[in-house]
């Protein structure tokens, strides 16, 4: 070689050639694979596991890659030792959450598919019955429990079973049933005994996933992606689409959902602001994420020779109001000026119902055991305490019978709505590999229905003084009992105020599953309420209102942001 050619060009050179043997071997240490036909023969068969046995590995795996470090939530700025709201704690909290899940778990022993404080079920009933106790317990004096048959019609699910009764690589007696399959909203039922089809995967089922497909006869696995928020997840437009009839029309739907952890999942098929009657086009179940990914690795191994074939059978109907007895419990503690702030928590739920929307319950009992402890003196407005029924379904529920009953006092001394809801989750570190709970909770988001500077400054205050992660962001027209489908306080003209989380968990079963909600971050969250409402003692209705906008007359669910997010889908 000739001995005055630079020395990068030696090297050019000589890796052209091969010269410098092992070089591309070095480069590739902690390479998995080197060739794309390597890749796939390596990993065809290492996922490939029921959904027990793949969970079991993967936790055992990850042990023996990292260490929980005993990580404590972040603490509040304000000096717990002299927080004049210290008398609200996590344990207090928790206990009182630990009373609804185990009413919630009731349910499940005795037998219902659907499961948790439903609205108008005897669970839901059993839980206002406690609630009063307890808040008689408090020394309160004026306690109620309003009953009343629910507003709306309850989907009530007899049968959810997917049984997969031949693949390939079973025998002629292998089946694999899927334990947690569930129909958490209307459908249409199958044929008694259910029905038998082949299973196709479509994916996210977008127009270009579908193109070319005949989904005739077929029982049509869809994943449902939540794409972080819950409430807005894939399958809502892909079931219309999969169903509507341009591919065909299937015999059933599964919608695969992607929460990790959760093996339940109760989200809908149905178009956002009541639509659930969608539902009603051809039968359809879920089954969570692990369960899911078992039967699309199935479905991996299928030919047209070997399909994977199911069994569906969704059996139920729908229960009127009048067969489903709900209701109110709640205290009214009188205040100097008799206005009264309003604090609104609701307590049916499906599962645990814990994040949805036990938590605040919890949260709304410590608030009146706190505020019990008050003379009339230091208690500038009155509060009212309002665990409401008849939620889920409709959004709106027991809020219209209370105003309906409390009308004059609403009309001309309710000076604001305050609403706790779905609080207490705690944001998950998921880098696939390293899965753990963080310290902060999920950000919330802040509702104020007038964006009032004041209370919006207010809100920024109690999140600087207890560590509250939030959303930059102020919205005004809540999915939910105040402003959305039947606006009984907007109609009046009160604020309504609060703050809110969804998530991926929202409806399923990682709530109490994965330990989703932290009762430290409850604590500082409960306190922060209490912050607001001792700052809203030294306000008056006239302050609230001061620099205030409209209300939007049109409703998120029938906006163009929502047409948007649900068309890129």
């Amino acid at each position: 070689m000739n001995s005055r050619l630079g020395p990068s060009l030696v090297l050019v050179f000589a890796l052209a050639t091969g010269g410098i043997a092992g070089a591309a071997e070095n480069e590739n240490k902690q390479a998995l694979a080197t060739s794309p036909k390597a890749l796939v023969e390596m990993l065809a068969e290492k996922s490939f596991m029921t959904p027990d046995e793949y969970g079991k590995k993967l936790r055992s795996l990850r042990e023996a890659h990292y260490d929980a470090i005993g990580l404590s939530q972040l603490r509040q700025y304000l000096d717990p030792e002299t927080d004049p709201r210290r008398d609200i704690t996590a344990k207090q909290l928790e206990d009182y959450a630990k009373v609804l899940v185990d009413i919630a778990l009731e349910s499940k022993s005795d037998g219902e598919i659907l499961w948790g404080r439903l609205q108008g079920s005897p669970y839901e009933r059993k839980a206002h019955r406690w609630i009063f106790d307890q808040l008689k317990s408090m020394g309160l004096t004026q306690v109620h429990h309003d009953s009343f048959p629910s507003g709306f019609p309850q989907w009530r699910p007899t049968v959810c079973d997917l049984t997969v009764v031949a693949a390939p690589g079973f025998g002629n007696q292998k089946r694999y049933a899927f334990k947690d399959a569930i129909t958490g909203f209307v459908s249409a039922t199958t044929p008694k005994g259910g029905l038998r089809a082949p299973v196709v995967y479509v994916g996210d089922g977008t127009a270009a996933e579908l193109q070319g497909r005949d989904l005739n006869g077929k029982i049509v696995l869809l994943r449902g992606r939540t794409q972080r928020g819950a409430l807005t997840h894939t399958a809502r437009t892909a079931y219309s689409r999969v169903v509507a009839g341009r591919y065909g029309t299937p015999m059933g739907v599964i919608v695969w959902w992607d929460v990790p952890g959760a093996r339940q999942v109760a989200g809908r098929v149905g178009a956002p602001g009541g639509g659930d009657s969608i539902g009603e086009a051809v039968p359809w179940t879920s089954i969570g994420n692990a369960a899911g990914l078992y039967l699309r690795k199935l479905l991996d191994r299928a030919t047209a020779d070997n399909p994977v074939i199911a069994e569906l059978d969704v059996q139920g109907h729908m229960e009127s109001g009048d067969a489903r007895i709900s209701g109110n419990a709640y205290a009214i503690l009188p205040g100097k000026s008799g206005d009264y702030i309003v604090i609104p928590s609701h307590v049916d739920g499906y599962f645990y119902g814990l994040h949805d929307n036990g938590s605040s319950v919890a949260l709304n009992l410590a608030l009146a055991a706190h505020y019990a402890r008050l003379p009339l003196e230091e208690r500038a407005h009155g509060l009212i305490f309002l665990f409401q029924g008849d939620h889920e379904v409709p959004g709106v529920g027991g809020t219209l019978p209370f105003i309906k009953r409390h009308r004059e006092l609403m009309k001309d001394h309710l000076l604001m709505v305050l609403r706790p809801e779905h609080l207490g989750m705690v944001t998950q570190l998921d880098e696939a590999l390293y899965v753990a709970k963080s310290n902060v909770s999920e950000p919330l988001m802040l509702l104020v229905t007038n964006r009032s500077p004041i209370l919006i400054d207010l809100f920024k205050q109690a999140a600087a003084n207890y560590g509250i992660p939030m959303g930059d962001l102020v919205y005004a027209d809540p999915a939910a009992d105040e402003a959305a489908f039947h606006p009984p306080y907007n109609d009046l003209g009160a604020i309504s105020t609060g703050w809110v989380s969804i998530g991926k968990f929202y409806h399923s079963t990682a709530d109490v599953d994965l330990g989703g909600v932290d009762f430290m971050q409850m604590e500082k969250l409960a306190r922060a309420h209490a912050f607001i409402i001792d700052q809203l003692f030294t306000l008056t209705k006239a302050d609230l209102h001061r620099g205030g906008l409209p209300v939007p007359k049109k409703s998120v669910y029938q906006s163009d942001l929502m047409k948007i997010i649900m068309g890129d889908n």
